[in-house]
């Protein structure tokens, strides 16, 4: 790994962690930002999406094999046998741990596949398919493990869609298309830019959730220890899948299962976890982003390890 390199992990683990404790200690000033998650993840993407190339997109909807395994995993396989075993271990995070594991692949998982090393147009076709179905599997599951009605509504997908997958797409590829010179320089900026967006994120999840820190933090600390768990489960899960259809496969396109089953948009299951079933439940989403963010730097130095190894 370059020096330059190691510099950008170091600037982002200690982002990460004063945007933690910040959102911790400040939570009136990080819920200002919490109106805004929506258009910072737009951005977000819109910086990333620079970087795809449009003809590979439209290969994996042509070719969609991969898409239709990894969205029927992500979807249905993993959230049934998820909610299945932690309601034998633990059932009061039996929800919370369904939720998290049936919902999409996140607007985020574009950044970390540029950055750790992925195939940028299997994150994206995952993106747009597992955000279109979500609303009508998800509540389905909840509804048959656990009786409870609930929506996610279609509309409001519909407008986060738009606003934070289409616009940034269609935005990006117009900019590529008539304004290369800009693109160039977005794409040599949008590292920076992306940590700085995603620190203020995490500075607003947490400062939503800062209470629990202070007066139960035996909660905070076994709910974080599922979200690890459970992100490892996701990780390896998509790695061994993308390994098994392909072993010659390149470490890029392993690396892009992993990602699209590992960085869910968590964020989404927080907002309505919250809102339809309180706090507590919507915590372990929350707490996700403990792992996400450590994860991307894991990530970074053993995707690094794997291409150096099989240079040699």
């Amino acid at each position: 790994m370059t020096s330059y390199n190691t510099k950008v992990l170091i600037v982002l683990a200690i982002s990460i962690l004063i945007s933690t404790i910040l959102g911790v200690l400040f939570p009136s000033e990080g819920q200002l930002f919490s109106e805004y998650i929506l258009v910072i993840l737009g951005f977000l993407l819109f910086l990333n999406l620079i970087q795809l190339d449009f003809q590979d997109l439209i290969s994996i909807f042509r070719k969609p094999k991969i898409l239709l395994i990894l969205s029927t995993l992500k979807l249905i396989i993993i959230p049934v046998s998820a909610y299945f075993v932690t309601n034998e271990i633990s059932p009061k995070y039996a929800l919370p741990v369904l939720l998290l594991s049936g919902i999409s692949t996140g607007l985020g998982a574009p950044f970390v596949t540029n950055y750790v090393g992925g195939r940028l147009s299997i994150i994206v076709a995952m993106v747009i398919v597992t955000s279109l179905l979500v609303p009508f599997l998800l509540p389905t599951l909840v509804y048959v493990f656990f009786n409870t009605e609930f929506s996610i509504p279609v509309f409001d997908m519909v407008s986060l869609l738009v606003i934070s997958l289409i616009v940034p797409l269609v935005g990006s590829g117009i900019i590529k298309r008539y304004l290369p010179q800009l693109a160039t320089t977005i794409n040599k900026s949008s590292l920076p830019l992306s940590i700085f967006l995603m620190d203020l994120i995490n500075f607003a999840i947490f400062s939503k959730f800062s209470s629990y820190f202070f007066l139960e933090l035996s909660f905070v600390i076994t709910t974080t220890i599922v979200a690890f768990v459970l992100f490892t489960a996701f990780a390896i899960t998509g790695y061994l899948v993308l390994y098994l259809m392909n072993k010659d496969s390149s470490t890029k396109d392993k690396f892009s299962g992993l990602i699209a089953l590992s960085y869910v948009n968590n964020i989404l299951v927080t907002v309505f976890a919250q809102q339809f079933f309180g706090s507590q439940v919507a915590a372990l989403a929350a707490f996700y982003n403990m792992p996400y963010y450590i994860g991307i730097i894991l990530l970074k130095i053993l995707h690094s390890k794997l291409v150096r190894v099989n240079s040699e």
